[in-house]
């Protein structure tokens, strides 16, 4: 060891959307520099992966709500 302590940091971030609102899910990635954020209410379908933001340094990995279902919503993701 060598006296400096290793910590993690996690988020969660109600997305409501990543389709829309970029802006507010980048600031607060950015501004607390956390190691990985949880987003829940991410609203992606599968195959649109694409509508979410890109922030530097972080991949999206993402689980929709499973198809059939017919409600509005749902999808969670993390970006490590």
């Amino acid at each position: 060891m060598t006296g400096k302590s290793k910590s993690l940091l996690v988020g969660l971030f109600n997305a409501g959307s990543l389709g829309t609102g970029h802006d507010e899910l980048i600031a607060t990635v950015l501004r607390y520099d956390v190691d990985i954020m949880a987003i829940n209410e991410t609203w992606l379908r599968e195959g649109e992966i694409d509508r979410a933001p890109v922030i530097p340094g972080y991949k999206l990995r993402h689980t929709p709500r499973p198809p059939g279902k017919r409600m509005r919503g749902g999808g969670v993701a993390a970006k490590p």
